[in-house]
């Protein structure tokens, strides 16, 4: 496992990452929590990322990174949805014993605004501060204690299940793109992923994917793409599958006008041989192609 953390923390990328991923798709959130805490969350019609305001006053400046709100339709008689559940996702760097008094503050303010149950996730670089930050915080007298939910992201493996990965995509995509894996099964799962996520948010995977992800492993998802019989229909899939279709259209004619000129045996210059091999106008080529068939110079490919 190729882990990027340290104790001192994750980089910028690996810190909004999570982040990013959970205001494209909140449903990501339940998706961890459910698969670390073993635990379901009540059934709900839709997720929608809420404002992370835990305030009660406004000289307090105390605001959550991620706010996951989980809701119902709206009952008879009422006009707007129906709050089941709340989900707090915070990233969290290093051994800082504040959180520990202002993750309670989060929950009760958030509880208090939203009217609904609160639980809160913790994004930690490693187990060992995983593990600190999972630590209940008794908040008086040990008759109200909040355990903290965390999701170490080093022990969060790569996805080698397709179809597990195509039923939560971004699931795979950040234990993919965190480890920069570059896993067989990994990779193989994670084509199903990127086919199955929402095209509105196909630039953002890509992006983090084609930045993440080792030279090997890119080439290995871009050979598999072109070969196999995915719909592509991401940028990130779908540039990949183009590009490599159209350089290969333009390799074979480059070949095609090289071969027909020397099987007629004519002389081919170095400055001919570059000018073509240089060429990346498949509308170009085609026009040489013609031409070599007839021209009985080499140099007239260009006339």
């Amino acid at each position: 496992m190729n882990a990027v953390f340290t104790v001192f923390g994750m980089p910028p990328f690996e810190h909004e990452f999570p982040l990013d991923l959970i205001r494209h798709a909140p449903d990501l959130a339940v998706h961890l929590y459910e698969r670390v805490s073993h635990a379901r969350l009540p059934e709900y019609a839709w997720a929608r990322c809420e404002s992370g305001d835990a305030t009660t006053s406004s000289p307090s400046e105390l605001r959550a990174d991620s706010v996951v709100l989980l809701e119902s339709p709206a009952t008879e008689g009422e006009e707007k949805p129906v709050a089941v559940q709340g989900i707090i996702v915070e990233p969290q760097n290093d051994y800082d014993r504040r959180k520990r008094f202002s993750w309670p503050t989060y929950v009760a303010n958030l509880r208090c605004r939203l009217e609904c149950p609160f639980v809160l996730i913790v994004f930690t670089p490693t187990d060992a501060l995983a593990k600190w930050s999972a630590q209940p915080i008794d908040l008086g007298g040990g008759y109200m204690v909040q355990r903290p939910l965390t999701v170490s992201l080093e022990a969060l493996q790569p996805v080698t299940n397709p179809e597990e990965a195509a039923a939560c995509p971004e699931v795979a995509v950040l234990a993919a793109v965190l480890h920069k894996t570059d896993d067989q099964e990994a990779l193989d799962a994670l084509i199903p992923a990127l086919v199955a996520i929402d095209d509105n948010a196909s630039n953002l995977y890509s992006d983090y994917v084609l930045q993440a992800l080792p030279t090997a492993a890119r080439m290995y998802l871009e050979e598999t793409m072109v070969t196999g019989t995915y719909e592509f229909k991401t940028e990130f899939i779908g540039r990949p599958y183009r590009q490599g279709k159209t350089e290969g259209e333009i390799e074979g004619k480059v070949d095609d006008v090289l071969m027909i000129l020397e099987a007629r045996g004519l002389t081919v210059s170095d400055a001919v041989r570059q000018q073509v091999t240089s060429c990346t106008d498949l509308e170009q080529l085609n026009t040489w192609v013609r031409r070599a068939v007839t021209v009985t110079r080499a140099d007239d490919l260009f006339a």
